[in-house]
């Protein structure tokens, strides 16, 4: 017998049109039609899949002897099951359980890394991307979920209207699928091709060439062979299939290309940490870019092998884009700050002040673009970082010095700035630049310019705010 006939009758025993087998070959029909014609040969690969279609082995596949019947007379075990909708339905509650333990972990994960980032005091930018990617996930997972049920379903009706009936012998059983007492397929099975077994209370769930078979417990003898495979490999009875490198790499990249995100947001909240420049640090973003561009490339590979791994592109795909979205802030908004010293020496000159040896100074020129800052019109802002060490005798100094207040008055508001934040701040300066005063309101209604300057003592920072406003006495 050739092997385009070998594949021919395999087709015919386990019930496949040749559209049905393409399709799981992932090949056309005519290339189907060709290997049982001889016309050509099934690659590798293709051989490979065949063997894991039929239950069979490449060397039965290749060998010119005639497929051997089968004894079946006098089978070890025989069972008969008809199956009940509670039967479905509990198989599918225990079957869920993983599902939604995946997605309370990844929620409690989210809520974790949340705390931590508000905890750390992280800008208001990365908790939005990590409240974003949260919701990403949450419509995964009930996606997710929906898509199981969906699958479930369209396959609850055919298990319903069917019997299946399991002849086992020596290393191998037989399984009849029939309906309306008649055979629709029959199946040779070996117990080594087994991939997994799932124990859900009653119910064994047999994972056999992607499809699951399922039988009930109660039904077979004590030292049934279903039994006694279960004890002798736990392995497969733990839901593990047996080692696969490509299936292991897959999964790796996946995890890992969904992880970059949140390693980029820690490198960006740690930098930002010792430099607080957190849009300036977006361009770690990119150092993670790499991750998901392999597991693209890797899921074409497997694509191109001939396995469904669909989910490395996917995942990488939407992974790179994050990254680069991210990662671009840093060039959109580079021209955004600058780090000059010049805006605390002109303060220092012109306030006669002392400023503390600062460690960090970031300023923003306000006047480039239109402003939406609801009182005043804003020149510039500073915001300028010091070390303990830095501000000790700064501190020291401020209650006996009467250009800084500790407390605005209540008149005085209307003309600070923006930017005048009365509940985290310490220290105050409003200087006038037009009348040359500190701290008081002008003596007639006009537009004035002002420096407005806020000392925090307890995250030792310092905001200095030149802004435009009009006054009305």
């Amino acid at each position: 017998m050739t092997v385009g006939e070998k594949i021919q009758y395999y087709r015919k025993k386990s019930g496949l049109s040749q559209e049905e087998l393409g399709q799981k070959m992932f090949v056309s029909r005519q290339t189907v039609s060709l290997w049982e014609m001889d016309k050509t040969l099934p690659t590798v690969d293709n051989l490979i899949r065949l063997k894991e279609i039929f239950l069979i082995s490449i060397d039965d596949m290749l060998s010119e002897t005639e497929p051997i019947e089968e004894n079946k007379n006098e089978p070890k075990e025989a069972y008969f099951f008809k199956y009940e909708k509670s039967d479905l339905q509990e198989v599918f509650k225990k079957a869920c359980f993983p599902l939604i333990k995946r997605a309370i972990i990844f929620t409690l994960a989210c809520i974790v890394l949340f705390i931590f980032f508000a905890a750390a005091e992280a800008p208001d930018v990365m908790l939005g991307l990590l409240l974003g990617y949260f919701l990403i996930g949450v419509i995964s997972h009930i996606k997710g979920y929906f898509a199981y049920g969906k699958v479930w379903k369209s396959s609850e009706n055919k298990i319903l209207q069917s019997t299946y009936s399991y002849e086992i012998f020596d290393g191998y059983f037989i399984l009849n699928i029939s309906k309306n007492q008649e055979i629709t397929r029959t199946l040779k099975i070996y117990f080594d091709d087994i991939e997994k077994i799932q124990s859900f209370g009653n119910y064994l769930v047999l994972q056999i060439a992607g499809q699951s078979y399922i039988i009930k417990k109660d039904a077979l003898i004590p030292e049934s062979t279903f039994i006694t495979f279960c004890n002798n490999t736990p392995n497969k009875v733990e839901a593990k299939k047996p080692k696969d490198k490509f299936k292991t790499i897959s999964i790796l990249l996946f995890v890992l290309s969904i992880c970059t995100i949140f390693g980029a947001l820690m490198g960006v909240a740690i930098l930002s940490g010792i430099n607080q420049a957190m849009t300036e640090n977006m361009w770690i973003f990119f150092l993670f870019l790499p991750v998901p561009i392999v597991s693209i490339v890797f899921g074409f590979y497997l694509k191109k092998k001939g396995y469904k791994y669909k989910k490395n592109v996917i995942v990488g795909v939407i992974m790179a884009a994050l990254l680069c979205i991210c990662g671009s802030f840093t060039f959109i908004f580079s021209d955004i700050y600058s780090h000059s010293d010049e805006p605390i020496v002109n303060a220092e000159q012109m306030l006669d002040i002392d400023i503390p040896e600062h460690s960090r100074i970031n300023t923003r020129d306000w006047t480039k673009g239109t402003q939406s800052v609801p009182r005043g019109y804003i020149y510039s802002t500073s915001d300028i970082y010091f070390d303990n060490t830095a501000v000790e005798q700064f501190e020291k100094d401020l209650p006996s010095d009467t250009k800084w207040i500790s407390d605005i008055p209540n008149d005085m508001v209307g003309v600070t700035s923006y930017f005048c934040d009365i509940q985290t701040s310490d220290y105050y300066i409003i200087y006038n630049k037009e009348t040359g005063e500190f701290n008081k309101l002008p003596s007639e209604s006009g537009t004035y310019v002002f420096i407005n300057i806020l000392y925090n003592a307890e995250s030792n920072t310092m905001k200095l705010v030149e802004y435009q406003i009009e006054y009305t006495k």
